[in-house]
């Protein structure tokens, strides 16, 4: 009869674990998540590149990723 309620407790908490065990990887899971900061982010006019709009080098309506690459496209310019 003992032995009866010895198993039946493994089981109990055998089933304890495991479903504390599901609650902690579910925590880890949704705290786990990156939260990416969105971006305004420009095309240079010359090769192409995509750059945040604050890193980037402007003449009129065009972007530019260096100030090479905004010479290279207006040479009448010295910026």
């Amino acid at each position: 009869m003992g032995l009866r309620y010895l198993f039946l407790g493994l089981a109990v908490w055998g089933l304890y674990l495991i479903i504390r065990h599901l609650i902690r990887q579910k925590k880890l899971q949704n705290s786990a998540k990156p939260r990416t900061k969105a971006v305004n982010s420009v095309q240079c006019a010359h090769c192409g590149l995509h750059l945040p709009r604050e890193e980037a080098l402007s003449h009129g309506e065009a972007y530019y990723c260096s100030k090479a690459h905004l010479l290279a496209d207006n040479p009448d310019e010295d910026t």
